[in-house]
């Protein structure tokens, strides 16, 4: 269920709702002396340009925004406020996308859709209840929804027409031109734009995925390949880096691109072959809190937020270019963390000293840097604190639990009591029988400034410091 608005469309034109303009890239048109041409002649000519054309967009760019296309709502006017929210439209402005399957999708003017309209038309809607919430004071209706952008073909400019194939005496009309437009829909729920599963291996190079687990918290051997690729990267001396990372990535997009299938049988449709076949939709705006108020004169729109950030973008190849030359003069900072890996680290873990803290006197954070941990290896046995006390001396700390946030790189220690010495000691281990693993099954190596650590024996880490009471 879903409301839509049709723009960019000639008055009088008729929708192809059951017919879809041919698309066959890789078959064209013969042409040789003394041909008789037909209707199928020409719809070949047509369907062989117009599908190379989405076939390239759909493959080498994807789906995503190209400009424009902004979602608001109507802002609460200090003049006129009463009457701004009882309009309660959501606009979209005009703008450029191209969607899954190649089509470009122009919105030529701005068009606008009544949320009040919408919902008094749709709430018996079993999608629009199930995300719709009562406020039993006021009984205002509270839900979120989502726009989104279609492509929709037009038939357009009747011209005179035969009835029958050498029938010259009976004639009628037949629509000439096909107007390629765009259909605005707004659909019930948030909605969060799956994430893809193409180059995963590329991703996971970049550290734009996390590498995946089996059901023992094991990492996939295919996922250890690429994270062991990455450490020997960051490993590698700063003069053969470049090369080593263009061998790796040569590497995985060789393997990602075989595992790439289009989402449909090849050959049930003139789409089979594409990533995704028709209709396909692009997100543009996920509207959260959207509020309605009954009154007198219907619906109104009283709050509501719009998220445009949902929506996926292309950028030109040549913004592409220009951001990437940033790439080729790197920070003092980023130089700073190149030369503090020794040259022949094999790239396990290090833990950033600067980042250990004391938090209400029983839990101690750190920040990893470099791989991330497995959480299978952080364990009790791998971290031992001590504490310091002027009569009893060295005093072993008990440790009740120890965290790894993976999303934050952050490892915590939570103690059973507060330490009893002021001067605090500890140590995570990098050697010895239990230490701490990173991702690509490499010891821990210390902390940043500590010397290199090899794929079989790391470094530990030791710190002291002086608890807040202490301090």
């Amino acid at each position: 269920m879903s409301a839509e608005a049709l723009v960019n469309q000639t008055f009088g034109t008729a929708g192809l709702s059951k017919q879809m303009l041919p698309v066959d890239p890789f078959r064209s048109l013969y042409v040789h002396f003394g041909m008789l041409l037909g209707v199928d002649d020409f719809q070949t000519l047509d369907a062989y340009h117009r599908g190379k054309m989405w076939y390239h967009n759909a493959w080498l760019h994807g789906q995503g925004v190209v400009w424009g296309l902004d979602v608001s709502l109507p802002q609460a006017d200090s003049e006129d406020s009463e009457q701004t929210r009882f309009l309660g439209e959501v606009k979209v402005t005009s703008g450029l996308a191209m969607d899954a399957a190649g089509r470009e999708l122009l919105l030529e003017q701005a068009a606008c859709l009544n949320l009040a309209a919408w919902y008094q038309a749709n709430q018996d809607e079993v999608a629009l209840q199930q995300v719709v919430t009562v406020d039993e004071e006021s009984g205002d209706v509270i839900f979120d929804a989502h726009v989104t952008l279609e492509f929709h073909g037009c038939l357009s400019r009747q011209v005179p027409a035969l009835s029958e194939s050498c029938d010259a005496s009976s004639t009628s009309t037949a629509y000439s031109r096909v107007v390629e437009t765009v259909k605005v829909y707004l659909s019930p729920g948030g909605y969060q734009q799956s994430a893809s599963t193409d180059y995963y291996r590329l991703n996971l190079l970049f550290g734009l995925v996390e590498a995946r687990e089996d059901d023992d918290g094991i990492i996939l051997e295919s996922d250890a390949d690429v994270l062991q690729a990455k450490a020997q990267i960051l490993a590698a001396e700063p003069s053969d880096k470049a090369a080593l990372c263009q061998h790796w990535f040569n590497h995985f997009a060789v393997l990602d691109g075989i595992d790439i299938r289009p989402q449909s049988s090849v050959g049930s449709s003139q789409f089979g072959s594409f990533p995704q076949p028709p209709p396909c939709k692009v997100l543009l705006a996920n509207l959260h809190g959207l509020r309605l108020h009954k009154n007198e004169q219907g619906w109104q729109l009283i709050e509501g937020e719009v998220d445009p950030f949902v929506r996926p973008y292309i950028l030109p190849t040549t913004t592409i270019q220009d951001l990437l030359c940033g790439s080729c003069h790197p920070t003092q900072e980023s130089v700073a963390n190149i030369s503090a890996t020794p040259e022949d680290d094999a790239g396990g873990p290090r833990i950033d000293s600067q980042s250990v803290a004391m938090q209400d006197s029983e839990f101690i954070n750190m920040t990893v840097v470099g791989s991330p941990l497995m959480k299978a290896s952080v364990d009790v046995k791998g971290i031992s604190v001590t504490a310091f006390d002027t009569r009893d001396g060295w005093v072993n700390c008990d440790i009740k639990r120890v965290s790894y946030q993976s999303t934050e790189n952050r490892l915590q220690i939570e103690l059973r009591d507060a330490p009893a010495g002021v001067l605090v000691r500890l140590i995570v281990k990098g050697t010895g029988e239990t230490p701490i693993l990173g991702r690509n099954r490499i010891p821990l190596a210390g902390g940043i400034d500590s010397p290199a650590g090899s794929a079989y024996q790391g470094n530990d880490f030791i710190y002291m410091f002086k608890t807040r009471s202490g301090s």
